[in-house]
């Protein structure tokens, strides 16, 4: 009962925090267990939230052994059916991690049907990159299985993360979701060799995760297939069908990444010309605060007195609006953000710690503001019922009017205060890395 009342919060929550969720292959996921559900780490907390919004199965999960030196923690862990794992950063150095005793617990959950979740990387960071998969995984669903006589039918189920952004607010995330792997089909090799099978279906899992997960190697290439995927939408796809389709936005920047390495293997002299002026063309737009659509042929097309007028007009109709949505939601909106500063916590937890926060502030601050109105002004339900629908409808509207505003400023500077020299500098870059773009795309033709 409570786990089924959570998993609805966190829908909840998860639906208000971010733009969009994209499942894909959802039918992939089998309706009972005993099953091991794999996916890579990008984004601590809000990882295992989303795989727990998409199942319909209760699930258990293997963390790390640091989590439960807390005595409360560690009681909602095993509330929670949380295992706990030991690393070498958990225990005395010159130990070695015994795990014995988190294999059993993992069988025993397992031979009662049971789902457990687990992140084979080990770890969570905020990268664009499937880092090195632990054995853990393999070992546990083989060993599980010898103990079945390859019986048990055990399924892993591999469920890859992508995140448009996974420390923004409103960003798209996009979770495949592959077909089962069987375990049973190990049965010959792991009898005659049972280290290299776990290292087989180790690979085995890194590869059906990867297929799906932009791949960069280091902070450059990761800045560079960012800032390529935002120059690619802009000028060779259009916008307004990326924004509405989050699928195809999704699978794009995984195709773009695809499209890197290749161009980076067989042709490295173009893919660092590439590197360079699409560095040197966000360097620039950074320096005047300007976003690539400014140079779309499209905007520069634009009659800029209409397109002032546009804002303007719009500015008017929708400030009184903005200013009610400010007055009601300003404090719950940013006091998360404040508190995720206050912390002093790695960025990997930004979102975490804001969802959570503002799961927690909206609901009180909400309630204490419908306490008033129906103290001081009207106890009636339907007055009462609208003051709560006008609440959520002012908040988008304000988040909408403020992006407006900073897009504003920069249509200002763009019109009025950029040098033209700039201008020119910036749409000869633009020329030139669609040339090289196009040469790249003809070479994996």
């Amino acid at each position: 009962m409570i786990y089924r009342l959570l998993r609805q919060i966190i829908k909840l929550s998860l639906f208000i925090y971010f733009k969009k969720i994209v499942v894909t292959g959802k039918n992939n996921i089998p309706a009972a267990g005993p099953m091991i559900i794999v996916a890579n780490h990008p984004n601590t907390l809000i990882d295992p939230l989303i795989i727990t919004s998409i199942t319909k199965q209760k699930i258990g999960f293997i963390a790390n052994a640091g989590l439960f030196s807390n005595k409360i923690l560690a009681r909602i862990f095993n509330f929670f059916n949380v295992i706990p794992i030991y690393r070498k950063k958990d225990i005395l150095h010159g130990e070695k991690p015994d795990n014995r005793t988190a294999f059993s617990k993992c069988h025993e959950y397992l031979s009662k049907g049971n789902t457990i979740l687990t992140f084979p990387e080990g770890s969570s960071l905020y990268e664009l990159n499937l880092r090195e998969i632990k054995t853990g995984t393999a070992r546990i669903a083989l060993s599980y299985e010898e103990l079945q006589s390859f019986d048990g039918n055990l399924k892993i189920l591999p469920i890859a993360l992508d995140y448009s952004d996974s420390i923004q607010f409103r960003s798209n995330i996009s979770v495949t979701v592959s077909e089962p792997i069987s375990i049973d089909k190990y049965k010959r090799a792991y009898a005659n060799n049972d280290f290299k099978t776990v290292l087989k279906l180790t690979e085995y899992i890194r590869k059906e995760l990867a297929k799906s997960i932009p791949q960069t190697y280091s902070k450059t290439q990761e800045e560079f297939l960012v800032k390529s995927y935002k120059f690619y939408i802009t000028f060779s796809e259009p916008m307004t069908d990326l924004q509405l389709d989050t699928k195809k936005s999704l699978a794009l920047r995984n195709q773009v990444s695809k499209a890197l390495i290749y161009t980076l293997e067989h042709h490295p002299d173009l893919y660092y010309d590439i590197q360079t002026a699409v560095l040197s063309f966000f360097k620039l737009l950074t320096e005047e605060r300007l976003t690539p659509g400014f140079f779309t042929d499209h905007f520069l097309q634009k009659n800029k007195v209409m397109v002032c007028l546009n804002y303007f007009l719009k500015f008017i109709f929708l400030a009184p609006v903005y200013i009610f949505g400010l007055l009601i939601n300003y404090l719950p909106y940013i006091i998360p953000s404040r508190v995720f500063k206050a912390l002093k916590i790695d960025i990997e937890y930004k979102a975490s710690v804001e969802m959570i926060t503002g799961l927690l502030l909206f609901p009180l601050f909400y309630s204490l503001e419908i306490w008033l109105f129906r103290q001081y002004i009207s106890s009636d339900f339907s007055y009462t019922l609208l003051l709560f629908l006008a609440f959520l409808i002012s908040g988008y509207v304000a988040m909408y009017y403020w992006t407006e505003i900073k897009r504003f400023r920069r249509v200002i500077n763009f019109y009025f205060f950029m040098n033209s020299e700039r201008k020119r500098k910036l749409l000869q870059l633009r020329d030139e890395i669609l040339t090289n773009m196009g040469k790249a795309r003809e070479s994996i033709i």
